[in-house]
């Protein structure tokens, strides 16, 4: 069962989600008006974060690793959050997070398979 994320809750939950999943390799996919586009994969996945924008609440996805003479990096930022939903495997482990705003919903998906490391 999918349960919403309280509000009041939001930064907690973010701060442990980023520690639990430091580095895990992500997909990224918006679906909106354009219907759905997949932002990144592949990703690692560096952290989460909530803030104000504009006077509404906004998030941060922030992807990327760092390579000898290569950064991939990318921040994904979602205007209006309206809702917050979180899907977890039967392990337990995060699967996928699910980002609701105006006009938009934002998919965060992490990759089965452990990081490899580089």
């Amino acid at each position: 069962m999918k349960q919403n994320l309280d509000r009041s809750g939001w930064i907690n939950y973010f701060n442990e989600f980023t520690r639990r999943n430091q580095s895990r390799p992500t997909r990224l996919e918006v679906f909106g008006e354009n219907g759905a586009q997949q932002e990144e994969f592949g990703l690692p996945f560096a952290g989460i974060s909530v803030g104000r924008g504009n006077g509404a609440l906004e998030i941060e996805i922030m992807l990327g690793e760092q390579h000898v003479g290569e950064a991939r990096r990318l921040t994904h930022v979602i205007a209006n959050v309206q809702q917050i939903t979180p899907k977890c495997a039967q392990d337990g482990r995060d699967e996928a997070l699910q980002i609701v705003a105006a006009g938009e919903t934002s998919l965060l998906r992490f990759d089965p398979r452990p990081a490899q490391l580089k």
